[in-house]
């Protein structure tokens, strides 16, 4: 095996050199890195990471121990806490399984005491964390156990069972069952916060006069245990299963042993359970118990002082809600009641549209999608009298105030009124996409803001990271101003290679649309504290900054690639394609690029300067349709936390408060909390304080036109400015 001097006899450096470059430290120039490297590669050397991690003392170990990966709460629970302890390069954990054997697990802590763990999580089978303790010398703290809670634990998160239960014995007192068959795991004497326990509860207080019986039985045994169901004469006529595995062994168990069909089956799951008739699931969020458990692993690393008395955390689970297959209406009537929804292509429409089917089987309303670019919906939306085929519109949020009046009908007259959604969303939300004048017009739909993308693998590149210093002086980072973000720009774009996707053009600017000028042009004007709206309400470009902010602009132009398109699809492509090294978007836009292959090279961060603005639209009935009653039941409909969690997870958006939190989702799309954040904390200027219209959009089809002129030497830049002011004091203002 090569050695570093072998390394450093082939690279011609010397050994410490060597060293510093695999290690990534001192001051080593490009060629020598570049050296290091092909030698490294050349002779097959691989650097140790497990010694780079007791040099550098970042090596901190946990181990987890469950019963097995069988089951989803344990496979789901331990699929998440991989994915979110993998945030932090320090940690390193090893997994244990123990079969829910007492034996096994003592001979596990035994094993984890001689291998140095400094954190454990666990799934136990033991009845006091004594044990735990005593024989692996660690604080209480520093032992998680979940699920289950022994005796003297400390420390201890699991599910909010009681919602759960609550949920199914509702259900549950409705039904016509006499007896209810309960099949569970076999916690011995842990029974205490588990769901059965909750179960029985809820059962003695919403339906007091059902009977039931529990079988227990481990994942070994819940097999054969599931006939002994139906072994007795009066079989269970309703069934509550602890997991979606007994749940399935109850369908075997009926089919073969019982001259009856399956009883219905209300059975937990994960987030997203099989939908099938006669079973009734609640999603449990497993997946969020792993990422709370990673949050409380890190506050106890780095918690110097001893715990004082036990500490529960109870995790709640996304909704309330029982996921069941509902028949699906049928009828020959060749007028079936439809909806026209007028709507512009994105990620959040194809995710619509593949869940349409689901509401015509829910209710038998057919959804028409009308899908036009932005600029002709904007002028459909204009001229509405002459589509009033139109039911639903989906209207950008920069219009959104200058149509809602004139084209709208307010939420609390559509049906029986639909204004108790917007508790789902933030009351900047609300502001921005839903109301005007003290009035809710519409439902937020794909509400978004700007986000920085930009490929983490060239940021942490050695060998760029030293050409940026030594062309700069400063250090390869994410840029926090616009300052470094065109110095980062320029860097990169003089690298470029074509073809070479480790040296790609530093960022795009879109130049094919007015629109998208201004909007590029106007996150610099604001980042520089700019407003369009001044105090005296009239809308203008502030001078001297507005001059400053476009000849920084232009200067954005002449270092990145200028793509000539009408929207931003080009330059996500090209992102996506490993093409641009930093892309500024609004992430209703990006959501797509995750299921890419550069999805794991993808870094996320505020917007240069920290003001982002604000994108996306929102969902109205038009003033012309006949269908309020049917657009009711499309909303209550779409807005239900079930479709919404699906409308995500196909790649649409939304800022429901529901998701904000919710592992699962935030794993496919990690940059969805830090843009919750930038939702409630973003600028678009799209109505003026003192009740008078402003047509948003219309200002900034004249600032791009503007800045088109300046672009194609038409004019200077101060005779641009001047020419952008006196059309926005005409053009853009009208009277309520």
């Amino acid at each position: 095996m090569a050695t570093i001097k072998d390394i450093a006899k082939l690279a011609g450096v010397s050994h410490g050199t060597v060293s510093n470059v695999l290690n990534k430290r001192g001051n080593v120039s490009v060629e020598k890195i570049e050296a290091v490297y092909k030698a490294a590669k050349e002779m097959g050397y691989q650097l140790n990471t497990q010694a780079q991690l007791l040099r550098t003392n970042k090596n901190h170990k946990v181990a987890i121990l469950l019963p097995q990966l069988v089951s989803d709460k344990y496979a789901i629970f331990f699929n998440s806490f991989r994915q979110s302890i993998a945030q932090y390069p320090e940690m390193a954990y090893d997994l244990f399984l123990t079969d829910d054997l007492e034996t096994t697990e003592l001979d596990v802590l035994q094993k984890i005491a001689a291998g140095g763990y400094k954190q454990v999580v666990a799934v136990t089978c033991l009845q006091d964390a004594t044990i735990y303790f005593n024989t692996l010398k660690l604080a209480a703290s520093q032992v998680i156990f979940i699920y289950r809670q022994p005796k003297n634990a400390q420390h201890f998160l699991t599910l909010d069972y009681s919602q759960a239960a609550n949920a199914i014995c509702q259900q549950i007192a409705t039904s016509r069952s006499q007896l209810v068959g309960i099949f569970s795991d076999d916690h011995g004497d842990l029974e205490r916060s588990t769901f059965i326990s909750e179960l029985q509860n809820s059962l003695n207080q919403y339906a007091p006069h059902k009977k039931y019986m529990v079988i227990r039985a481990s994942n070994d045994e819940s097999y054969k245990a599931a006939f002994d169901f139906f072994s007795d004469e009066q079989a269970p006529d309703l069934f509550v299963a602890e997991d979606i595995e007994k749940a399935s062994y109850l369908t075997q168990a009926s089919f073969f042993g019982s001259e009856n069909d399956c009883p219905a089956i209300f059975a937990l799951s994960g987030n997203i359970p099989p939908i099938l008739k006669g079973l009734h699931c609640f999603a449990m969020n497993y997946a969020q118990l792993g990422l709370e458990v990673v949050d409380e692993l890190m506050k106890e690393e780095n918690h110097t002082s001893k715990m004082v008395g036990a500490n529960t955390v109870y995790v709640r689970n996304q909704s309330g809600n029982l996921y069941t297959a509902i028949p699906a209406i049928n009828t020959e009537n060749k007028s079936d009641p439809s909806l026209n929804l007028l709507i512009l292509p994105s990620p959040s429409t194809n995710a619509l549209k593949k869940l349409l089917p689901h509401f015509y089987r829910q209710t038998g309303i057919k959804v028409n999608l009308a899908i036009y670019p932005y600029d002709e919906v904007y002028q459909i939306l204009g001229q509405l009298h002459l589509h009033p085929y139109y039911d639903l519109l989906r209207i950008d949020m920069a219009c959104f105030p200058w149509f809602a009046e004139r084209i709208l009908q307010p939420l609390d007259q559509v049906g029986n009124g639909l204004t108790d959604l917007l508790s789902n969303f933030s009351l900047p939300t609300q502001q921005k996409f839903s109301l005007v004048n003290g009035t809710a017009y519409a439902m937020p739909f794909d509400a978004s803001a700007q986000l920085l993308f930009y490929r983490k693998d060239l940021f942490e590149d050695p060998i760029l990271k030293r050409m940026y210093y030594e062309k700069t002086g400063n250090e390869l980072t994410v840029p926090a101003n616009f300052n470094e973000y065109d110095q980062v720009t320029q860097f990169f774009t003089e690298q470029h290679e074509e073809g070479q996707l480790s040296r790609p053009v530093g960022a795009s600017t879109t130049l094919g649309s007015a629109g998208l000028i201004a909007t590029e042009y106007l996150l610099r004007y604001y980042a520089e504290g700019g407003r369009l709206i001044g105090n005296d309400n009239i809308p203008r470009l502030e001078m001297p900054l507005a001059s400053k902010v476009l000849s920084e602009y232009l200067h954005q132009v002449s270092i990145s690639e200028n793509i000539y398109d009408k929207w931003w699809s080009e330059s996500v492509r090209q992102f996506e394609q490993g093409e641009l090294a930093m892309l500024i978007a609004y992430m209703n836009l990006f959501n797509d690029v995750a299921h890419s292959g550069i999805f794991p090279k993808i870094g996320f961060a505020p917007v240069p300067g920290g003001l982002p603005q604000l994108g996306g639209g929102a969902l109205g009935v038009s003033r012309y349709s006949q269908k309020a009653h049917y657009a009711e039941q499309f909303y209550r409909w779409l807005y239900s936390p079930i479709v919404m969690d699906h409308l995500i997870l196909l790649g649409g958006n939304s800022n429901h408060q529901d998701f904000s939190h919710n592992q699962e989702i935030c794993y496919r799309y990690p940059w969805m909390p830090l843009a919750y954040q930038e939702i409630n904390r973003g600028i678009r200027e799209s109505s003026i304080p003192n009740g008078k219209l402003f047509n948003l959009r219309q200002a900034e089809v004249i600032i791009g036109q503007g800045i088109t002129n300046v672009v194609n030497k038409i004019m200077t830049v101060d005779e641009t400015i001047e020419y952008i002011n006196q059309r926005l004091l005409v053009d853009t203002q009208g009277e309520r």
